[in-house]
């Protein structure tokens, strides 16, 4: 890689980092492009248009780096699935939390990446993997799709829907208040013990997945 692409590759990974940074801690629209430019030390607001286009190409970018770390956890857990190590409801849990939890305990900035993604779900519809139009896109595993379906199995389609958007939304929001609560409330807290609100999170998903379709739900 010649010096010139080695030394743009390095601004725009400070750029993306600064862009977690502020995006995760504050919120995004909170947060300027110029901002970003500075924190990743460019005095150039426009070095972040040139390397990402736009917000949404940055916050693409933000999503397609961390979630390649987070897919690769999953795949473990794809296969234990995969070997019948659980049933349908416990594998989803499991498959779709567990990565996301172990990744933001092995890197720094994955907090902010699953608080970022929490405030994405509130207006992204691509965050759930339900075919909606989305600025920003996020990636739909087909082995996670097979295990939602086995799971789901004689759920009316528009239930499954329904619980799928608010499983994914709840994981996210609750991943991120559980780290903070382990972060900020005293160690004797319950509510600071990070493993034993990690195992209730996974607990009610299961408890939500194995309910049987609600009756009059569908009803206009």
């Amino acid at each position: 890689m010649e010096k010139r692409e080695q030394n743009n590759a390095r601004t725009r990974q400070r750029l993306l980092e600064a862009a977690v940074s502020l995006y995760g801690s504050r919120s995004i629209d909170s947060v300027s492009l110029r901002e970003i430019a500075l924190a990743g030390g460019q005095k150039n607001p426009n070095a972040l248009q040139y390397h990402f286009g736009d917000r949404d190409g940055l916050l693409q970018a933000i999503v397609d780096f961390h979630a390649s770390g987070i897919g690769a956890r999953r795949q473990a857990y794809f296969e234990r699935a995969g070997s019948g190590e659980w049933a349908p409801a416990e594998a989803v849990s499991r498959c779709l939390i567990m990565p996301i939890i172990e990744y933001v305990e092995a890197n720094a900035a994955g907090l902010d990446f699953v608080n970022i993604v929490s405030q994405l779900a509130t207006s992204n519809h691509g965050v759930y993997g339900l075919g909606s139009p989305a600025a920003v896109s996020f990636p739909r595993p087909a082995a996670l799709a097979e295990l939602f379906d086995a799971a789901f199995a004689g759920l009316p389609p528009e239930q499954i829907q329904q619980r799928i958007y608010l499983i994914v939304d709840t994981a996210f929001h609750a991943i991120a208040n559980i780290f903070k609560a382990s972060r900020e409330l005293p160690a004797q807290s319950p509510l600071a013990d990070r493993h034993a609100l990690c195992e209730q999170l996974l607990a009610m998903v299961h408890a939500f997945i194995v309910t049987p379709a609600i009756s009059g739900a569908d009803a206009k």
